[in-house]
């Protein structure tokens, strides 16, 4: 197995970036969209605050703010979400080795058991992906396709210490 500095890996998401977004619908629709974002380094290099600010044709604009960290005692990712499209949900995960990081959330939507799980692939310095599979009483209701790439490192307020 891989071993990977998650801190430093999570680190590598500062920075501006421009996303290109793609939702299909489990109707068979499909909604578009770009935006940009904003990725800090939070808590001396512990973390990562990462929003994100786009338009959707068909659903208008959208925001959804992240955080995301590493728990050396767990040695688990968690990432909190809250968008406006009203998802509020906390995920938790790990780094499959490398470059990818799988992240799921477990709960209920609509009274129905729901789960969500989220792979992210760091491509390079400066680019990664996101795939997201919703599910709603295990049927597949979405899926999301988000790639970023970087347009700045400028946010870097302050460096990100040695043991990040």
């Amino acid at each position: 197995m891989i071993m990977v500095n998650a801190e430093s890996s999570i680190n590598r998401l500062t920075g501006e970036w421009r996303a290109s977004m793609k939702f299909s619908m489990e109707d068979g629709s499909i909604a578009q969209g770009r935006g940009t974002a904003i990725g800090r380094s939070i808590a001396l290099g512990r973390g990562v605050q990462f929003v994100l600010k786009g338009d959707l044709e068909g659903i208008g604009t959208y925001e959804e703010y992240n955080m995301v960290a590493y728990d050396p005692e767990e040695d688990t990712v968690s990432q909190f979400a809250v968008t406006s499209m009203g998802v509020v949900h906390a995920h938790t995960g790990r780094f499959s080795g490398g470059d990818s990081l799988i992240l799921k959330w477990s709960g209920s939507i609509r009274g129905a058991p729901a789960e969500e799980e989220i792979t992210v692939k760091l491509i390079s310095e400066d680019e990664f992906a996101i795939r997201q599979v919703d599910r709603i009483d295990g049927k597949v209701t979405t899926v999301g396709e988000y790639v970023y790439k970087r347009s700045s490192r400028k946010v870097l307020e302050e460096p990100v210490p040695a043991f990040a």
